[in-house]
């Protein structure tokens, strides 16, 4: 059932790219593709027209494609998913992108499935599942020949449970489909390290961040770093060391934590790539929060919302001034 689906997005999707290389509205198109091993798909950049039937639509599109608009210049169509199209509104309202630029294209997802967390239900390995689909509204996982069922609160990311934003904020064009969340979005679990005092939350940091390679996959894969060059990079005056060492993971953390501040959408995607399983997404989860208690702002979701770090207020709290 699940195939049959994507088949027809799929041909919709290639019918619509196709038309916009012939009529010459854009230059490239960001979307997916097949990866090289299952339940896998990866970013494509299509700028020639063969390589538009390579183009796929499944559950695996874990990928924030808005990332490399950064990179892109010229006219260029996108792909986007609900939760994406906030990192797009981001990027428009930093002037990081210009509207006329894009064409985007709005994606029905039904939620994104996590292999590992399906492995994990099942007490096996990612490598034993031979085969997941969907049957109405659960998932079925075959391992070692037989079919077992998880639900979908156990198979899908943990940022589709909480989707509040189904259908994209921007598009020029919605691929046919239920634009819905996958599940009523649930309250996401409060943070248990929150209300621990100081000295516990800094031995919990401190224990995490001495595990960081600085391979910085975060930085790389997050949109909202969009920096020419970054400070961890500049060596007059050098900020520092680019040698992973305790204290200066936790000041390039902290200093890309407040950095992305106002722009990061808690997309989830440095958490994701991070060899090593540090759970950033306490870090920016709780940064988002501040932000809507304090400045009744979230990131993504308004385009003339003034950004909370550039903007002064006669009326703005200052409690934290002694």
């Amino acid at each position: 059932m699940a195939e049959a689906r994507a088949e027809v997005r799929k041909e919709d999707l290639v019918n619509l790219v196709q038309d916009l290389f012939s009529e010459g509205r854009v230059d490239y198109f960001l979307g997916y593709q097949p990866g090289t091993v299952k339940f896998k798909t990866t970013p494509l950049i299509i700028k020639k027209g063969e390589d538009i039937q390579k183009l796929a639509v499944d559950d695996y599109g874990h990928y924030n494609l808005t990332f490399y608009l950064k990179e892109i210049k010229g006219r260029v169509g996108i792909l986007v998913k609900g939760c994406d199209s906030r990192s797009l509104l981001s990027l428009l309202r930093e002037g990081q992108i210009k509207r006329e630029d894009l064409y985007i294209v709005g994606l029905p997802c039904p939620g994104q499935i996590d292999p590992k967390k399906i492995a994990a239900a099942l007490s096996c390995e990612p490598e034993d599942l031979e085969q997941i689909f969907r049957r109405g509204r659960e998932m079925i996982a075959k391992v070692g020949g037989q079919e077992k069922t998880v639900s979908l609160t156990q198979a899908l990311l943990e940022k589709c449970l909480a989707c509040r934003y189904p259908k994209p904020l921007v598009f020029d064009t919605l691929l046919s489909g239920e634009y819905t969340a996958p599940i009523s979005p649930m309250k996401r679990p409060e943070d248990d390290l929150r209300p621990k005092p100081a000295a516990e939350k800094w031995a919990f940091w401190s224990a995490q961040f001495e595990r960081c390679i600085r391979c910085y996959a975060c930085r790389n894969i997050c949109p909202a770093c969009f920096c020419p060059r970054c400070l961890v990079e500049e060596n007059m005056p050098q900020w520092i060391s680019p040698l992973p060492s305790k204290g200066d993971n936790f000041l390039f953390h902290l200093m890309r934590l407040m950095h992305v501040t106002g722009t990061c959408v808690s997309c989830g995607e440095c958490e994701r790539v991070c060899p090593m399983e540090i759970p950033l997404m306490k870090l920016n989860e709780k940064m988002n929060d501040d932000l809507k208690e304090l400045f009744a702002f979230m990131a993504g979701v308004d385009l003339e919302k003034a950004l909370p770090f550039r903007t002064y207020h006669q009326e703005d709290p200052d409690d934290f001034i002694k």
